[in-house]
């Protein structure tokens, strides 16, 4: 029941993202022809009216109906809930993914998707962990074979990065934060032990200066200039390296971007990634460690 409830809260807010302004009459209509309408049920006003309140309640997304003459529209009060918020964005985006690809299930052998490692089956574990404050028991190791047996964590928050799951942890045994990556997690159980949240920590503030999930990785955030060659500005413009990236100059040879990140080796990883299309400016001992990682491929490739 609480699956069919939430298809249908977040068809209703995909709906008018979309339309903008809706009559009732409309949405009714919209509702008897979705796909998500599963069993062919109608909506009623005060079903409509019931959904609003829930999805205000649970989202915090305002549905209100504005009325004129002979016209009363149904309309998002706040739709920067939609962006702001990275859970109603994520939840927003993949049920409007997840309803496209449903309709055209049909042709599903030209449909091609990524997965994400098996790590999400230990996430409804930390989610449930998350919202109840409950320490978690677990044991890990690394593609290396380092790593920790049987330790109690208390769960901070979770980052999705390149098709892995992350989870931010304070170690109960000394106080220290730790990032596992929970496809290497070898076991996890939810204890009856609960903790007290850090009413001061916050998950996106934490992340914020970096690139990928090396928020431990000691280096500090710093203003990094570079420049974009061929056809990677419009990739970059369209989908951004970090949150901070501006542009700073343009003219027919190259774009110059900006932004302010730690150099971490994730963000290295990402410059190497887009090979001659991408120069770094300063500081200069950032582009002077990148030349010797050219320098040191081009020693392997000589043989």
């Amino acid at each position: 029941m609480v699956d069919i409830l939430l298809k249908r809260y977040l068809w209703l807010i995909d709906t008018l993202r979309n339309k903008g302004e809706m009559i009732y009459d409309d949405i009714a209509a919209s509702w008897e022809r979705s796909a998500a309408n599963d069993d062919g049920s109608s909506l009623s006003k005060r079903t409509l009216y019931n959904h609003c309140q829930a999805i205000l309640k649970h989202f915090g997304i305002e549905i209100s109906c504005r009325r004129g003459r002979g016209l009363n529209l149904y309309y998002i009060v706040n739709p920067e809930e939609l962006t702001d918020n990275s859970i109603n964005s994520w939840l927003i985006e993949n049920y409007s993914l997840s309803t496209l690809l449903e309709e055209n299930g049909d042709i599903a052998d030209k449909i091609l998707l990524e997965d994400i490692p098996s790590g999400r089956q230990f996430l409804a574990v930390v989610m449930k962990s998350l919202r109840e404050s409950r320490v978690l028991h677990i044991s890990y190791r690394n593609f290396s074979g380092r790593g920790y047996d049987d330790i109690d964590v208390e769960p901070l928050c979770v980052k999705l990065f390149k098709r892995r799951w992350y989870m931010l942890v304070r170690m109960v045994s000394n106080g220290y934060l730790r990032i596992f990556s929970l496809d290497r997690v070898q076991k996890m159980e939810m204890t009856e032990r609960h903790f007290i949240y850090p009413e001061d920590f916050s998950a996106q503030t934490f992340f914020e200066p970096y690139f990928g999930i090396s928020a431990l990785s000691g280096e500090t955030p710093q203003q990094i200039i570079f420049r974009a060659y061929a056809e990677l500005p419009g990739y970059l413009q369209s989908l951004p390296m970090h949150h901070s990236q501006k542009i700073i100059s343009q003219n027919e040879s190259y774009t110059e971007f900006a932004l302010n990140v730690a150099p971490t080796f994730e963000f290295v990883q990402e410059i190497l990634l887009h090979r001659d299309q991408i120069e770094i400016i300063s500081p200069i001992d950032l582009r002077n460690k990148i030349r010797g990682i050219i320098n040191n491929i081009q020693k392997l490739y000589k043989k």
